[in-house]
């Protein structure tokens, strides 16, 4: 313990005679869940889960003119994973992210390590930060940001596992799920590589961006790899107290074996009043067709879905299905005292044709989901969240989610969170 306050103690010296920045903070994070048909409508059966989670994390950077390095350390855990007398870990401890960042020049940096990679609302790419264990990338990007509002990102990423322990060492973990009903596209672990383009613009009242990504997994025994390509396009124009925002993406390649052609759309409006800002929207996301030889299923890459398709994670939360989904949404919120209330109404509906088990087309309406979060600050570095959801399904939902018989008419989820956020230097 001398010894590492002596290395503390000098970095921090290093530092000052350096001119150089160094912070470190730290986050307590504890969320408490009542989980009653979260994710998928609970079945009479079943009894409700209920569980307390935590993160606790300590940030540290280091900042000189040329170079800037982030390390993140994380404890992620289950109240109760490990006995009050007990010598087993259970928790989860590691890195968050590891990070450094050169600048060539004031507008040309590098960047490489484990990062969060976030752009725009998250759509695409996002830090999932309300998952305890985040979503971070080793990868290496290039990127150019002037003063006048322009930022071009460039970024490449090559993941290898040695757990074979044999050479040449092979990534495992990256293969396409078996068939299923709710089909293959909807791959789990890492991706064999990835690369994309980031184009983003900013003016006095709009902003445009532009995405160009290829993410690419195993499919077979051997290094048999898939390639799958995303476009898109999203954009801003502030028209007063209106803010309309348009978002349109295109999935070409390949899944697996299959040809892949799939698209989505996002249209919305935001009204400031003297209330309360109202925003209505629609997204749509294409599903299979039943007439196309071809994988029409658009997949959601590595945004944050909690923050779109409903907070109680029916749609692309690790549950994606063939059937697409269309989104028509209102959101809201207001000041409650030294509070607010955040307030969703979601309505879904299958995007496309999806049959029973009877081989007969279900009726493409799956229900409506009501979001209420209250938020309020603790002090300078706390803030308290309690939310409540309430999921209102219909039969096709239980279609789509492989449900025969016995679901309850009642799926709610209820939940409330701690977080502090201390500085300590």
């Amino acid at each position: 313990m001398k010894t590492l306050y002596l290395v503390f103690v000098a970095l921090l010296l290093g530092c000052f005679g350096a001119q150089a920045q160094f912070t470190l903070s730290g986050e307590v994070n504890a969320r408490s869940e009542y989980r009653n048909g979260f994710k998928t409508p609970i079945l009479e059966s079943q009894d409700p889960a209920f569980f307390v989670e935590q993160r606790v994390r300590l940030y540290a950077n280091y900042k000189m003119e040329d170079l800037e390095v982030q390390v993140d350390l994380q404890d992620i855990r289950m109240w109760g994973a490990d006995g009050v007398v007990d010598k087993d870990y259970g928790g989860s401890f590691g890195i968050s992210q590891a990070w450094a960042r050169y600048y060539m020049t004031p507008k040309i940096s590098m960047k490489m390590g484990r990062q969060i990679i976030s752009y725009d609302n998250q759509r695409m790419f996002g830090g999932l930060e309300w998952a305890m264990q985040g979503l971070r990338h080793d990868a290496l990007l290039f990127m150019y940001e002037d003063t006048l509002g322009l930022k071009v990102h460039v970024g490449a990423a090559y993941n290898q596992n040695p757990a074979t322990g044999s050479e040449p060492v092979r990534l495992t973990g990256t293969y396409y799920p078996s068939f299923t009903a709710n089909g293959p596209y909807h791959a789990t672990g890492n991706y064999k590589h990835m690369e994309y383009a980031y184009l983003n613009k900013k003016f006095s009242a709009a902003s445009v961006s532009a995405y160009l990504i290829n993410d690419a997994r195993q499919y077979g025994l051997d290094d048999s790899v898939a390639n799958r390509q995303t476009y898109g396009l999203m954009g801003m124009k502030k028209l007063g107290d209106l803010a309309l925002n348009a978002e349109a993406f295109y999935q070409g390649g390949k899944i697996a074996l299959s040809d892949l052609s799939a698209y989505m759309f996002s249209l919305s409006g935001t009204m400031k009043t003297s209330i309360t800002p109202i925003t209505i929207g629609y997204d749509y996301l294409s599903g299979q067709d039943p007439n196309s030889s071809k994988n029409t299923v658009f997949a959601p890459l590595f945004g944050t879905n909690h923050a779109f398709y409903g907070f109680m994670d029916y749609f692309y939360v690790g549950n994606g299905h063939k059937g697409g989904l269309q989104d028509i949404y209102l959101k809201t919120s207001f000041k409650i005292g030294k509070g607010s209330l955040l307030g969703h109404v979601h309505y879904f509906l299958t995007a496309s044709e999806v049959l029973d088990g009877a081989g007969s087309d279900i009726d493409n309406g799956l229900g409506t989901e009501v979001d209420l979060v209250y938020v309020r600050k603790l002090g300078t570095s706390g803030t308290f969240k309690l939310g409540y959801s309430q999921m209102f399904a219909t039969d096709s939902m239980d279609a789509i989610k492989n449900i025969a018989t016995g679901s309850s008419s009642v799926n709610n989820w209820a939940w409330a969170q701690l977080i502090f956020t201390p500085k300590f230097l």
